[in-house]
């Protein structure tokens, strides 16, 4: 408690000194209520600018083949069928990379992990052009989709380490919300790639730029400032990364609270009684969420082109699934950062399941048609950009990227099966509105299961330090 001294002077002097200290010194060293107190600074820009663009990249990159499908298939007179594999192909290495691969952004580092991610699907983009078969191509996409994988967890880790908590869900979404962005903007400039150069355009635009990224990554990319003072407290990037967050703090102070770094980092600990629940409803939810948007994105260009549509007109609506889930996605954020995270899980599967019913029950024209697909994308692809926002927010530091390729990686598996379901539908000659409203299932699977564990699904509050600062 502060008293007056005897000398009133050096008491006024006592205040100035302290007035002017920079703001730094005043500070415990918690880097939670660092990154939580403070506002953005010009690195956390920089990281997340980083990170929506590698993400970015993975969205077209994930959309790429689908969109040449009806091409090849015509040029090398190839059934659209054949490509089942090919398309499960880059989301059974997403399940590789996010449960295998991912979690090594724990051990050695998001950045890293970061800049592999896009080396290695930016080469094997690259490498699918070699041979027109669906072999080697299919054995080019499961490269991909391992560097994708990647991808999504370090991505996703990286931005939830430098966002505030009151922030979080918001910027963690906005930021991911790139991935369906990636996504649409392949199908936009598609018609124009494949004009100009054939299908192979495609290809070759998703090569050069995850290559590009890897290098921006490596070159102006900091590292998690939480995972370094976590694992590596003398590590001189911090004082680095320190000085443009909070000038004046000593970085030798800083710390992260021992309930960030509890719990071991593997699968146990995310089915420990602390978690168990939360996480096998998030893996439920991500699994039959993770199918219902993959059919749509694997199959939509086929699918609306049976269905009697232009070409640029079946492109243009298997970007309107992604452009949908944009926005749905940064609504729900918006709940999960006001603690609605349970109205928002609801409201975003509601919004899908009344779209897909629409779709499957009632006669529509083109435009009808892509106003639904944009809502059923609000849902569906929105939701998806929520749970790996969930994934992360909702755990403690040590298990983030744990949690997140375990997300990715349970989700991988609906994703996986839904081209080969859909290439079965395709076979079977089932109706392309029939196809959609059967989607309808897995989606109140998830919706009934998120509200029996809503009690699970509450944000964490901001880290606020009380009483007086060191």
């Amino acid at each position: 408690t502060w008293r007056p001294s005897p000398n009133p002077k050096a008491d006024v002097a006592s205040v100035a000194l302290i007035a002017d200290a920079p703001a730094g010194n005043h500070r415990s060293g918690n880097v939670d209520a660092l990154i939580d107190e403070l506002r953005l600074s010009g690195l956390q820009w920089q990281v997340f600018v980083i990170c929506a663009f590698v993400l970015l990249c993975e969205g077209y990159d994930l959309q790429a083949l689908a969109l040449a499908v009806p091409q090849i298939a015509t040029e090398f007179g190839i059934a659209a069928a054949r490509f089942s594999i090919a398309l499960s192909a880059s989301l059974a290495g997403m399940a590789i990379g996010g449960a295998v691969f991912a979690p090594l952004g724990d051990r050695i580092g998001r950045k890293p992990m970061l800049v592999i991610a896009m080396l290695l699907a930016g080469g094997s983009t690259l490498a699918a052009l070699a041979f027109a078969d669906t072999g080697w191509i299919a054995a080019c996409r499961l490269f991909t989709g391992i560097g994708l994988g990647i991808t999504t967890v370090n991505a996703a880790a990286m931005i939830s380490d430098y966002s505030p908590a009151r922030w979080r869900f918001l910027l963690m979404t906005l930021l991911t919300a790139t991935v369906p962005g990636g996504a649409s903007l392949a199908a936009l400039i598609a018609p124009h790639l494949i004009a100009a150069f054939g299908w192979r355009g495609i290809f070759v635009a998703g090569s050069l730029v995850p290559l590009g990224a890897a290098l921006l990554t490596a070159l102006w990319a900091p590292e998690s400032l939480k995972w370094l003072v976590a694992t590596k407290p003398n590590d001189p990037r911090i004082g680095r990364i320190i000085a443009r967050l909070a000038p004046g703090l000593d970085p030798s102070r800083l710390f992260v609270d021992q309930h960030e770094i509890a719990v071991r980092r593997s699968v146990v600990g995310l089915l420990s009684p602390a978690h168990r629940i939360r996480t096998l409803v998030v893996w439920l939810s991500a699994m039959s969420g993770a199918f219902s948007l993959y059919l749509m994105v694997s199959w939509l260009p086929t699918l609306l082109q049976q269905a009697h549509w232009s070409t640029a007109d079946a492109l243009t609506g298997t970007a309107a699934p992604q452009l949908g889930g944009i926005a749905g996605s940064l609504l729900m954020a918006w709940a999960s950062d006001r603690r609605r995270l349970l109205t928002g899980l609801v409201a975003g599967y509601a919004c899908a399941t009344a779209a897909l019913l629409a779709i499957g029950l009632l006669p529509g024209s083109v435009p009808a048609w892509l106003f639904l697909l944009l809502l059923a994308g609000a849902g569906t692809a929105g939701m998806q950009n929520i749970w790996m926002a969930t994934a992360v927010g909702l755990y403690p530091l040590d298990l983030r990227a744990t949690s997140a390729g375990w997300v990715a990686a349970v989700s991988r598996l609906g994703a996986v099966s839904a081209p080969l379901a859909g290439g079965l539908a395709m076979g079977a000659h089932i109706a392309p509105q029939h196809v959609l409203l059967a989607l309808v299932a897995p989606i109140g699977v998830s919706t009934v299961a998120i509200v029996l564990a809503r009690k699970h699904f509450v944000p964490p509050a901001p880290v606020i330090e009380q009483g007086e600062r060191l």
